[in-house]
């Protein structure tokens, strides 16, 4: 019965303009980035619309009254702000100093103001006596692995130093290498050069030399440097020696994506040592705050370059299934026709957007087929078959669609973390605790504990499931209030890809509608920027990368826009 309906609304879908509308479902970091990045590319008006469809209000952190959908994930980049006001990330918590595009829009946003890692602006209560400092290493039953809270930088780099002692400069030396290689991402998504137009994210990784740390997990690259899996027999005649792998790194793969060593690949690995050594930040306000920024600034070019011509509307509204013609693409929500679009970009997971892709018989319009993905036109391969298009795959791989890892983020208020449940003193515990395996194991399945706010107590959990009452009690006391839970998993969600010790990922053009007219037009495509972060590194810079790359892609397809950046309204926004 849906698919007739679908199609008794079709009746206006075979029109075509040479004005181009861009559907972006999807409103997070890629979907918002990608929507600026083309206004920016649009120099010459091409665009009649790009409409942004995200279910969840784009303005800013949600109530704490505003009760979590577990059915819904919506972005990862979430903020709730609680009933006095503090503001805690629930999902992507941190940005790096080295997450090129992200702080370029910021810096694009003068209104946008940096605040200290976790923080999101609580600094009020920085002197209060219950503010906690540094992090901790817990490895369950009472086993402290490695405490760095002393507030000197230098202090804490010869503590990791002398417990680590050459393997933390092995993999210090093999992060500052790919992080030099990753710096190299910005400047080829700026150029419009006929080699920086990437059909995929194995093209870009392999540009700058990283293929091979897609490709192999972290364990194989900490193996190929030579790190060691156990405190030598020499220096275990030292105090205060520990093992760098099982200690810090699998504990900080598993904050980061519940992955440990084995798990994760050698980007996700050196991603997450890399932040792990400082130079993180977050929006004061939330880091919400970036998606709306983007959004803003997207329309103030478009109002500005294109008054009357340009239109950015983002509707509230989840897509339900996107049905091909000859000439583009109908949007539905259950049985309501959300318009017609030339370009769709899928700004979600596959498996989280929860939409169905359909595309109309040949013979019949009646007829709704299964849209098979990855079929398309590429003049640029020489290899295509006699009807001139590249040959499918054998639909879908199974890493596109495999579910992601589950986390649960669960926010406390009138918390005191217990110094006897952890086995030390009161005045000793850290800001920030992260679990080993044995500690998630053995502790409820925590893979860390963060204090928010000092004054009122707030603290930040993430663990594999929710907590119940009792497990909450232990950790934080009778008086704890709990303020927010959000599970980031089920059926339709989750926190971030399974790697499985390899990035795969599909190309960024999932569909191409040129395929049925052996290339001859313009329209008909789906791009898919969150290809990125299933080969690496599931953060807000990938995100924006993958946006980056999609929004030029577009631009080439549809005629418009070189890859210079836009500055000019800087001053407005």
């Amino acid at each position: 019965m849906r698919v007739i309906a679908i199609f008794c609304t079709l009746v206006a879908f075979e029109y075509y303009t040479n004005a181009q509308r861009i559907a972006v479902i999807g409103g997070g970091i890629s979907g918002s980035f990608v929507t600026k990045y083309l206004s920016d590319l649009d120099k010459n008006c091409t665009l009649s619309a790009i409409t942004i469809f995200e279910p969840l209000p784009l303005n800013g952190p949600i109530s704490v009254n505003q009760s979590a959908n577990d059915n819904e994930q919506f972005s990862r980049v979430q903020s709730i702000r609680l009933n006095d006001g503090t503001i805690v990330e629930i999902g992507a918590s941190i940005a790096y100093k080295d997450f090129h595009l992200v702080t370029e829009m910021i810096r694009n946003d003068h209104s946008l103001r940096l605040a200290r890692p976790f923080s999101t602006g609580n600094d009020d209560d920085m002197s209060h006596p219950a503010i906690r400092h540094g992090m901790g290493i817990y490895s369950g039953n009472g086993d402290w692995k490695l405490m760095l809270t002393s507030s000197s930088g230098w202090v804490k780099k010869l503590q990791m130093l002398w417990r680590y002692g050459w393997d933390l400069y092995l993999v210090a030396k093999a992060c500052d290498d790919s992080l030099a290689s990753f710096a190299k991402i910005p400047g080829l998504l700026e150029s419009s050069g006929a080699d920086t137009y990437f059909a995929s994210p194995d093209e870009l990784w392999s540009k700058i030399g990283l293929g091979n740390a897609i490709h192999h997990s972290f364990e194989q690259l900490l193996d190929a440097l030579g790190v060691s899996k156990e405190v030598s027999y020499l220096r275990s005649f030292f105090f205060y020696q520990g093992n760098l792998r099982r200690e810090l790194l699998d504990a900080i793969n598993l904050v980061n994506y519940n992955q440990d060593n084995r798990e994760v690949n050698s980007m996700v690995g050196l991603g997450s040592f890399a932040a792990s050594s400082g130079g993180l930040f977050s929006i004061e306000g939330g880091n919400s705050k970036l998606i709306a920024s983007a959004l803003q600034q997207a329309k103030l070019i478009a109002q500005t370059r294109c008054p009357g011509k340009s239109v950015i509307e983002i509707k509230t509204t989840r897509v339900t299934a996107v049905v091909a013609g000859s000439e583009g693409f109908e949007l539905f929500s259950n049985d309501e026709s959300l318009g017609s679009y030339d370009i769709v970009i899928l700004a979600a997971p596959l498996h989280m957007a929860r939409v169905e892709f359909f595309t109309q018989s040949h013979f019949d319009p009646a007829v709704l087929q299964s849209m098979t993905f990855g079929r398309k036109v590429d003049p640029f391969i020489d290899d295509l078959n006699v009807h001139g298009y590249a040959l499918p795959p054998g639909g879908l791989p199974e890493f596109a669609t495999r579910p992601y890892t589950q986390v649960t983020t669960t926010v406390v208020s009138s918390g005191n973390l217990s110094g006897e449940l952890l086995n030390i003193k009161d005045e000793e515990m850290p800001k920030s605790i992260v679990l080993t395996k044995e500690g998630k194991a053995s502790f409820y399945n925590i893979t860390a504990i963060t204090q928010i706010k000092g004054s009122t107590g707030v603290y930040k959990v993430f663990s594999n499931n929710k907590l119940g009452d009792e497990e909450l009690t232990k950790l934080f006391g009778r008086d704890k209030k709990v303020e927010y839970v959000k599970l980031w998993g089920g059926d339709y969600g989750g926190a971030t890809p399974q790697y499985r010790g390899n990035g795969m990922s599909l190309p960024f053009l999932l569909y191409d509608g040129a395929v049925n007219l052996q290339g001859h037009t313009s329209g008909g495509a789906i791009y898919y920027p969150s290809s990125m972060e299933q080969s690496s590194l599931a953060c807000m810079e990938l995100s924006a990368i993958g946006a980056r790359a999609v929004a030029k892609l577009v631009a080439r397809r549809l005629g418009f826009g070189s890859a210079e950046a836009s500055t000019e309204l800087r001053d407005e926004l």
